[in-house]
């Protein structure tokens, strides 16, 4: 079979009942954590205007939108403002895919009223197929900017989306041509409100896609088999190789966050912290503060000055001076008198990021050092394997405090958090997804 072909064929009949054992457990964490941050991210600014556009726009439809509770609107755009929720905070896992399939699948289960487990198995699909094309995307794509959450999550959500409402391999196949065209976000755009609309774009895109598609919409049925697209580095051999075989939630697994910055960051925000908690140093003692790694590990982190909490979560610079100077990287860092500080702006100027001669095999490990230069001596961490990497993983205990601390941080307040909290860690076994949305409706 062709590429678009396969993607279509795994994507109406992948079921969870089939699928190793391992990965229910490896999917239910993910969902939670994702769900946490989006219920974090809702308090936002950015959040708040997207669900102020939404709610411009008429209340045609029932699904919730978790920064408007008292609003009810359309499936698309729900999960429109729900992505910008979800990724706004960048505390999402690395690659994104789950910020734009959690909103994606609880707008398109919303409106059907799908059982947990039917609303799994459409996120699985998502998240698969948006990592596989994310895999596949040509050198030169990337290069010219085009962030792999906007333009592969649009056909993930899509395969999502598909997979909810119902849709045949033919018509997967004609709805992943929809999203095909539709997918957008470059990453000039990082540090500014866009960076989470890429993700409740696409998480839109999805929806859209299908339901043009369900309604007769024509698109180039086999997308992803012939020149002019985005994913020339993708076979078919890969898809049939992939997909249904190896799962991205067990292999290489999931890295969680444990800070509210760029994955490429966290080793080296993990290093600066330790290197603060263990050595006690006095900032404003620090000559120099040094960070090597392998070259273009830091590529996306491309504000070196910020003045806006947005650009101080894609700052380098930033990021291990308030490192240095809090002991930690939480969301209150990157208000305004922590980002304009004079001690951390003048240890903002200390920062030097250096090439060292390793090989970036992946964006998610290896060696990352942090040296801290004083007038006395030289304080130095190394960190292979941020906090949340599979090889360096968070229990479930430590996601769930994370999912509480998210709550807490989107005004959600008990007896809600824990009732919530109870349904995600079964989110396969609720007979409605609309029971677990109702918690959240006001």
């Amino acid at each position: 079979m062709a590429m678009t072909e396969d993607i279509a064929a795994f994507v109406a009949s992948f079921n969870l009942k089939t699928a190793p054992a391992e990965l229910l457990p490896r999917v239910r964490e993910a969902f939670l954590d994702s769900f946490g941050v989006m219920l974090a991210g809702s308090r936002e600014q950015s959040a708040q205007i997207a669900a102020r556009w939404v709610r411009s726009q008429g209340a045609v439809g029932q699904c919730t939108v978790i920064a408007a509770p008292d609003f009810r609107t359309s499936p698309a755009n729900a999960a429109l403002a729900n992505g910008v929720a979800a990724h706004t905070l960048d505390y999402d896992h690395f690659g994104h895919q789950s910020a734009v399939m959690v909103p994606c699948v609880l707008a398109a289960g919303k409106a059907k009223g799908v059982s947990g487990r039917a609303l799994i198995e459409a996120y699985v699909v998502g998240v698969e197929v948006s990592t596989l094309l994310a895999k596949g995307m040509s050198k030169s794509a990337q290069e010219l900017g085009l962030h792999p959450a906007g333009v592969c999550g649009s056909l993930g959500a899509t395969a999502a989306a598909a997979r909810i409402l119902g849709l045949g391999p033919e018509q997967i196949r004609v709805a992943l041509g929809i999203a095909a065209s539709l997918t957008a976000g470059l990453s000039q755009n990082f540090g500014t409100m866009v960076k989470p609309l890429h993700v409740g774009n696409a998480a839109r895109n999805g929806i859209v896609a299908t339901e043009l598609a369900t309604l007769g919409f024509t698109a180039n049925s086999n997308i992803f088999d012939q020149q002019a697209g985005f994913f020339g580095a993708l076979t078919a051999a890969d898809t049939r190789e992939t997909l249904g075989k190896k799962y991205r939630f067990s292999d290489p697994g999931i890295a969680f966050k444990a800070y509210p910055c760029p994955y490429s960051s966290q080793r080296a925000v993990d290093a600066a912290i330790k290197i603060a908690e263990r050595d006690g140093v006095t900032p404003r003692d620090v000559i120099e503060i040094t960070c090597a790694a392998a070259p273009n590990t830091f590529r996306v982190l491309i504000h070196h000055r910020p003045t806006t909490s947005l650009e101080a979560q894609f700052s380098l610079e930033y990021l291990l001076a308030a490192g240095l100077v809090l002991r930690t990287i939480n969301e209150e860092c990157f208000e305004l008198k922590h980002v304009n500080d004079p001690v951390t702006r003048d240890l903002v100027q200390k920062v030097r990021s250096v090439d060292a001669p390793l090989q970036r095999e992946t964006p998610r490990e290896g060696d990352v050092t942090v040296q801290v230069r004083t007038r006395a001596v030289v304080f130095e961490e190394t960190v292979t394997y941020a906090p949340g990497h599979p090889k360096n993983p968070l229990t479930w205990e430590k996601l769930v405090e994370k999912y509480r601390a998210c709550a807490r941080q989107g005004a959600i307040q008990e007896p809600v958090l824990s009732r919530s909290l109870e349904m995600l860690s079964r989110i396969d076994e609720i007979d409605d997804v609309r029971e677990l949305l109702q918690l959240f409706a006001t």
